[in-house]
């Protein structure tokens, strides 16, 4: 006798199957009525991304057996002479076409420009502005990955330096000392910033070229730093350190802690923004208690399903395409609030109906987005997700799994599970709570982390992106695209 599901026969209105109509059968709850072959109105492995298995079948296609090759050469992005067909992965793309597309989404590449393509985010932009501006206090950017932090990161780089400000901005890396980035940021900022004999008209003035000359050869200090600072006049610096996170030197930590503690002491005008993935500042900059007071933190949320659709609408309108109404929606069901994975899918949908000599996506272009982004999906997610449901009673921690990635979550991307049943819901079982403690232990995947609370305990998922990895990847083996 097949054991029933721990959410089975619940009133659970939001854990629909994805994809499912009301009214088809399909809508009441996470059993075993979600179960079915992969019906997609196309077959997205049927194409030149080969057969692979992610639960589809083979298309029938005959082989293709010419050698796939780079279309456009180095020089000014023109088609040369060797570059024979279409890109490697679709048909029917012209070199054109399909630069187009990359512009108007960019999964891998921060946004650049303030224009039509950057969306939301305001009043993120606004609580930054204000932190620098009218409190005169350093500003720490954080949350997790794929929520566009580079992308807010540069945007307020361009809208300061439109307001006169001097905006640096670096990259961090674990090969990088503190030496290294400020001697790189004091290169940059000239020697006309500096204060010269405006204090002391009788002083003698140096001759250099940037404040890099100022600094003592080899090593120096912070205080040594901060002197240096301290004679910029004329102008406010804005220093930003993006995926400080990459940082690993403990002493790196404790000198920026201190060069803030420093800056904010001594009134000097640079500020410094420091972005960086992270769940809280602890694990950004470590325990320093005494420099709390010095900054704002600011946590990037997730975006609304809102600016998701602006966002897929924007880069549509700019490649000179539309995705219908229907599959808006649906990105918006399967990405959550996270821009990357919308960005991805919008890519990847848009080839698709671009290949096909289409102006707009449909849904089956949406499917063979999901097959794409499941076949590029890092390998940690891939591997958390086989070992969380490499087990008896598999089907068990499939509703459970996918009842964890619809519930609903605040802004950190921590949910209830009192609400896996949905509003009105009756409350998860003690075999269900089990399942979800199985999926905190590494034997399991490691897929969730408790966020213990008194009395209760809340969940989230260890990495963010796993909730979309598992929607997209429920609904392909489901036959719901």
């Amino acid at each position: 006798m097949q054991s029933q599901s721990p959410l089975a026969g619940r009133p659970a209105p939001h854990l629909r199957p994805v994809g499912g109509a009301a009214g088809t059968g399909h809508g009441g709850g996470l059993g075993e009525t979600m179960r079915g072959p992969s019906g997609l109105r196309h077959d997205p492995l049927n194409s030149p991304l080969g057969g692979g298995g992610l639960g589809g079948q083979r298309g029938q296609a005959p082989v293709d057996t010419d050698l796939p090759r780079f279309t456009m050469t180095v020089n000014g992005g023109l088609r040369g002479p060797g570059a024979v067909g279409a890109p490697a992965m679709l048909k029917g793309l012209t070199p054109e076409l399909n630069g187009l597309l990359r512009e108007a989404f960019t999964p891998t590449r921060p946004k650049q420009q303030l224009n039509s393509l950057f969306i939301g985010r305001t009043d993120t932009l606004k609580r930054i502005i204000s932190a620098i501006e009218e409190e005169r206090a350093h500003v720490i950017l954080f949350g997790d990955r794929g929520r566009g932090k580079t992308s807010v990161a540069n945007a307020i780089e361009k809208i300061a330096g439109q307001a006169g400000y001097l905006s640096l901005k670096l990259t961090c890396s674990a090969e990088l000392s503190f030496e290294d980035i400020f001697r790189h940021f004091l290169k940059k900022i000239p020697s006309t910033y500096y204060r010269s004999g405006i204090d002391n008209p009788f002083a003698s003035r140096r001759s250099f070229t940037s404040f890099n000359e100022l600094l003592p050869e080899g090593g120096f200090s912070v205080t040594e730093l901060n002197e240096v600072l301290s004679g910029i006049h004329a102008t406010h610096v804005l220093l930003i350190l993006d995926e400080y996170d990459r940082v690993t030197d403990e002493d790196f930590r404790n000198k920026l802690a201190e060069l803030f503690k420093n800056l904010t002491d001594s009134s000097i005008p640079v500020t410094l923004l420091v972005v960086g993935v992270a769940e809280n500042l602890d694990q950004l900059l470590g325990k320093h208690p005494s420099i709390q007071r010095s900054l704002v933190p600011v946590h990037l949320p997730l975006m609304t399903d809102v600016e998701i659709g602006r966002l897929i609408n924007a880069g549509a309108e700019n490649a000179g395409i539309a995705f219908a109404p229907e599959a808006v929606d649906r990105v918006c069901e399967f990405v959550r609030g996270l821009p990357y994975y919308a960005q991805l899918l919008g890519l990847h949908a848009a080839r698709s109906a671009v290949s096909r000599g289409s102006t707009v996506v449909e849904r089956d272009d949406l499917a063979y987005a999901v097959t794409r982004c499941l076949q590029e999906a890092e390998r940690g997610i891939v591997d958390s997700y086989a070992r969380a449901l490499a087990a008896e009673r598999r089907a068990e921690l499939e509703d459970v799994l996918l009842a964890c990635a619809l519930c609903p979550a605040d802004s950190y991307g921590t949910f209830d599970p009192k609400e896996l049943a949905g509003p009105g819901g009756v409350p998860p079982t003690k075999e269900a709570l089990g399942i979800l403690e199985r999926l905190c232990r590494e034997e399991y995947g490691g897929v969730l982390a408790p966020v213990v609370e008194p009395g209760w305990t809340r969940y989230r998922f260890r990495n963010q992106m796993m909730r979309q990895y598992v929607l997209m990847r429920q609904a392909h083996e489901r036959g719901q695209i």
